[in-house]
């Protein structure tokens, strides 16, 4: 009978087990200005690295990201303006076989780079976000792809929709 326990409780906990272990996520993309912030940008590109880790038995996991996004100028004699994001997420993990949707939101600090080459403005906002995902692959390499409406608290209307793709490890 003690066997029979030891047994039960490993099948019963191993899952939760592997389910908690940390996943690294390499991705990248497009991204594109809305709002005010379009009078100085345009359409540009973004690398994402991030670690997520499941929560045990729920639906949910945390993650935190770091994004490098650089957009075009739309004003001649400026600098293509660069953010650079630290941001942290909750996922609500819907149920699915072989696609894995998901919800997500959070906060973030986005450090603004932008104007002249030679007097660049810099500075540090914070902001939020919220978006949809979908990944692949179960507990070894996958990948996912994931749309985000982020709005950054600036004097002047700030929003990026971001849309990655990238690879889970």
């Amino acid at each position: 009978m003690k066997r029979f326990l030891c047994l039960f409780a490993l099948f019963a906990v191993a899952p939760a087990v592997a389910e908690a272990q940390p996943r690294l996520l390499l991705g990248g993309g497009f991204s594109a200005p809305n709002g005010q912030i379009t009078e100085v940008a345009e359409a540009g590109y973004h690398l994402q690295v991030g670690l997520e880790v499941r929560l045990p038995t729920l639906p949910l996991s945390l993650r935190g990201d770091g994004t490098f996004h650089r957009l075009g100028s739309t004003r001649a004699g400026f600098a293509e303006p660069e953010l650079l994001v630290g941001s942290g997420s909750l996922l609500f993990h819907l149920p699915g076989v072989g696609l894995q949707p998901y919800f997500l939101a959070g906060v973030g600090s986005y450090r603004i780079k932008a104007g002249p080459p030679d007097e660049l403005d810099i500075t540090t906002e914070p902001g939020y976000h919220g978006g949809f995902g979908v990944a692949v692959g179960g507990l070894g390499f996958g990948g996912f792809a994931e749309i985000r409406y982020v709005q950054i608290q600036t004097e002047t209307s700030a929003r990026l929709i971001p849309l990655t793709l990238g690879f889970r490890f």
